[in-house]
């Protein structure tokens, strides 16, 4: 058995090394040619062959003397990694790679530590983001075969009918002679009142058409879906209930199938209950349209289908549109001829997502920027050990390594330090996720369907490998270079520092670059949101709570006025309330109807083109309830009841279209294809219904007298809106047990949550940018670190010589300003053109806009100076002696 220990100290015998040094190169050595030993055994015929063939490969290597003369300042070489032969497996190899850099890493943990936390940070980021865009973007409906489900409304853009819910004649058409669809349905939203089993509640329900859940492809966990014959008015009494309801009303009771609950006081037979998996969770109950294919109107069912084998949304849509303009011509009021009335056909996929696939690609692609930044990072930290790494580099090339172990090698070290990396970042990704539910994301689509999910592991391994190789490729080739060129000489030294720096500058600049147009994103969208936030939405929103109240349908109109308005009433003479009213379509509650109008007098616009506005049933309390001021004329009174003459009140924008001069009291209108005329009584200020971001359109309010509704919103004004809730919500149950009181808010809380989207969008980017900026502001002061020790004696002999250190600190802050500037010049441009794709997320801010433009760049610009001025002290306190010592 040979002494490794006694043959390693002969051969370094003439290097003179210190005791020390000396003594961690001969363990080093020893300890992995005991390791090559062990791995050469099982294919020698003994233990003396394996150690023979060892001392061959190790006295092969006969450059190891005279490179390690050339050491002129000894420095303790790394481990060294000896060449397998080429009878060792793979397994065998990676296994002694890892263990190598899992030492190497063990021996520089201020390093390992910056670099795991930079990675885990760019890596984590990207998890989370991808996996909101996996759940809401990628991830297939929980369908069978969900690319072949769609949905279908009309348009009809002359009425400003973008998305057009059908009648039940014109579904019921396409529904009998479509040759396109395997299976066709159609819904409408409404809701239901139950008033037995417990208190009084309105629940979310769907009205349904025969063969909704078939053309889905899920069935009832109990019981059995709705029969064909069931579809059909007076033969509707059954209803299918959701698990949670099920569960939490019934108990999940296995027998409630057959039992009969009390919905709109009418008895209903429930026969089925849905599976918890159904992705409808919002929905409570779901019963049968009823459909009548004679009525040609009202329009309220949107439809669903699921297309033959083979068959496309356009095809699908160009075959509907023919059967519904065949139909609509021969109605006695048909379109005006040339009109673009169709049939819109779309993936079911993107009715659901909606408007968030722009924000969720603009916060990827901000995480694929702040990862990127991160590897630059990396990339920078791996540089700075480039000199150490060389020595190390030439040792193991003396002992035999090839130039692809010793590339391998390298590269398994960057993957090894990516892969802890990303462990961390799965980490930080679980948690952000879980974080979610104290988010404002209520109401943004599928998102319980985010997780992370198989897609999004391998989604991450492969990231973890792409930054591995993307932040260690530049160190590991630079390291080899110098290696190989025995970089240890003076003069080779030098220039290969100078090549270090430029790849540190390049990469610094990158940094910069790419975290300007963050900043300019984010700094675009928190000025949109600026704008958002105080935009006028036509009335006064502090102090108003809100609620709604549902009578049955079957109630008598009249009977539903003399309710709501005893409700007022009631509630106006409360303590701390200042006005009340009722209205049937809320602002910012996510309903309202519009139709077309005639203004008396006017002719029709060009192309049959119509205008359209939004209609109200009010009481006489709801203008002052909701702070809407009228401008012009009286409000309602008493007198406006049912037999008594048709009037309105319109809103400043309705009266500027057509009675610009201020006289729009007096003037009548009418509505499509209703013939009573409306005389226009008042003027009020106008309003926002669904966003802030929307223009203010003309709106029409009727007296609730003249127009009876069933449903509608209680809207109070009341000094102290959490104590009235409770009062009101009191005084209401008194007066009427049965009247389900339900979505109980202020209007704050409703303006608010139509911002969510915008919030999260802002809050992630904002964040992602501050991440990039401090990532940045790392890179350089590391990069100037570097700069000033590569020339501690430059400086050392300058200070010597009579140099002040003013001097030395202007050059390393003109070192930063050159890769502020380039970094920020380069960024600008980048912004100038990626900006232009958030231009939809915008209100009233351009994407150029130009105190972003300003403000930014410099804030960036400050920050990389700031990140110079502990590197410029450094040079400053040079000490010459030392410096001299160390040269």
């Amino acid at each position: 058995m040979p002494n490794w220990e006694q043959e390693i100290k002969e051969r370094l015998a003439g290097l003179h090394l210190s005791p020390a040094r000396e003594a961690e190169i001969v363990e080093e050595l020893a300890q992995h040619l005991d390791d090559r030993v062990e791995e050469l055994r099982s294919r020698c015929a003994s233990q003396q062959e394996a150690h023979d063939a060892v001392r061959r490969e190790l006295y092969a290597g006969g450059m190891l003397t005279s490179e390690l003369r050339q050491i002129e300042r000894p420095v303790t070489p790394e481990p060294v990694v000896l060449e397998a032969g080429s009878g060792i497996s793979m397994i065998a190899d990676l296994k002694q790679d890892l263990s190598y850099g899992v030492r190497t890493l063990r021996k520089s943990p201020a390093f390992t530590l910056v670099a795991v936390v930079t990675l885990a940070l760019g890596i984590g980021a990207n998890t989370a983001i991808f996996s909101l865009v996996n759940g809401i973007l990628l991830r297939p409906l929980p369908y069978p075969e969900p690319d072949r489900l769609v949905t279908f409304l009309q348009s009809y853009p002359e009425r400003g009918l973008g998305h057009w819910p059908l009648s039940q004649e014109s579904f019921a058409a396409l529904r009998d002679q479509n040759s396109v669809f395997q299976g066709i349905a159609a819904f409408a939203p409404t809701g239901l009142n139950l008033t037995q089993s417990g208190e009084p509640v309105q629940l979310i329900a769907k009205r349904v058409t025969a063969g909704f859940f078939k053309v889905l492809g899920i069935n009832p966990v109990v019981g059995r879906d709705f029969r064909a014959e069931e579809d059909a008015p007076a033969r509707n009494n059954v209803c299918i209930l959701s698990y949670g309801l099920w569960q939490r009303r019934f108990g999940g009771d296995p027998d409630v199938i057959g039992r009969t609950v009390n919905l709109d006081d009418t008895a209903i037979e429930v026969v089925g209950v849905m599976p918890s998996t159904f992705p409808w969770q919002s929905t409570e109950i779901w019963v049968p349209v009823g459909l009548n294919p004679q009525r040609h109107a009202p329009f309220f069912l949107r439809g669903i289908a699921r297309l033959k084998s083979g068959v496309t949304a356009p095809q699908a849509e160009a075959n509907t549109t023919a059967i519904f303009l065949d139909l609509v011509s021969r109605w006695s009021d048909p379109p005006e001829a040339g009109a673009a009335l169709k049939i819109v056909v779309q993936p079911m996929k993107e009715t659901f997502v909606g408007s968030t696939e722009t924000p969720l690609l603009v916060l990827l692609g901000a995480v694929g920027f702040v990862l990127l930044i991160a590897c630059a990072n990396v990339a920078n930290l791996l540089l700075a050990r480039t000199a150490g790494r060389s020595r190390e580099i030439v040792l193991r090339f003396a002992l035999g390594a090839t130039r692809r172990r010793v590339l391998r090698q390298l590269l398994t070290e960057s993957i090894l330090l990516a892969v802890i990396g990303g462990a961390v970042g799965i980490l930080l990704a679980w948690l952000g996720l879980r974080a979610l539910d104290k988010l404002p994301v209520q109401g943004l689509s599928r998102i319980n369907e985010v997780s992370l999910s198989a897609t999004v592991l391998v989604f991450t391994a492969a990231v973890v490998l792409g930054t591995g190789l993307l932040f260690g490729i530049v160190p590991a080739l630079r390291v080899y270079r110098i290696g190989m060129d025995a970089g240890l000489r003076e003069g080779q030294r030098g220039c290969s520092m100078r090549a270090t720096r430029r790849i540190n500058r390049v990469l610094v600049a990158g940094q910069l670059a790419m975290s300007l147009v963050l900043l300019v994103g984010a700094g675009l969208l928190l000025r949109s949101f600026e704008r958002l936030i105080t935009a006028n939405p036509g009335f006064q929103t502090d102090n108003v709570v809100t609620m709604r109240l549902s009578l049955p349908l079957k109630t008598d109109p009249q009977k539903a006025v003399q309710t709501f308005q005893a409700v007022v009433d009631r509630v106006r003479d409360l303590p701390g309330v200042r006005a009340a009213g009722i209205v049937s379509d809320l602002p910012f509650a996510g309903g309202g109807n519009s139709d077309g109008y005639i203004v008396e007098g006017e002719q029709p616009a060009p192309g049959g083109v119509q205008p359209q506005v939004e209609t109200a049933d009010v009481t006489a309390g709801y203008f002052q309830s909701m702070g809407i001021p009228l401008a012009q004329g009286r409000g309602f009174l008493d007198t406006d009841r049912e037999g008594s003459q048709l009037v309105a009140i319109v809103d400043e924008t309705m009266a500027r279209r057509h009675w610009p001069g201020g006289d729009a009291i007096g003037k009548r209108f009418r509505l499509t294809g209703d013939p009573p005329w409306y005389t226009i009584v008042g003027v009020v200020g106008g309003i926002k219904d669904t966003t802030l971001a929307d223009r203010f359109e003309p709106h029409m309010y009727v007296p609730l007298a003249q127009s009876p509704d069933q449903i509608a919103h209680l809207t109070v004004r009341a000094d102290d809106t959490g104590m009235a809730a409770s009062t009101i919500r009191q005084a209401i149950s008194e007066m009427e047990p049965d009247l389900p009181i339900s979505d109980v808010r202020t209007m704050n809380d409703r303006i608010t949550e139509t911002l969510n989207s915008q919030r999260l969008t802002n809050l992630l980017l904002g964040g992602f940018a501050l991440l990039a900026l401090l990532l940045a502001a790392v890179g350089i002061y590391g990069v100037l670190c570097v700069y000033v020790s590569s020339r501690t004696n430059e400086f050392g002999i300058r200070l010597a010589l009579g140099a002040r250190p003013a001097s030395l600190v202007r050059s390393v802050f003109g070192e930063g300003l050159l890769l502020a500037i380039s970094g920020t010049a380069i960024g600008t441009a980048g912004a100038l053109a990626l900006t232009q794709t958030i231009g939809s997320l915008l209100f009233e801010v351009s994407s150029t806009d130009p105190i972003v433009f300003s403000v930014v760049p410099l804030l960036l610009a400050g920050v990389a100076l700031l990140a110079c001025y502990v590197p410029a002290r450094r040079a400053a306190g040079v000490d010459p002696m030392e410096a001299l010592r160390y040269e």
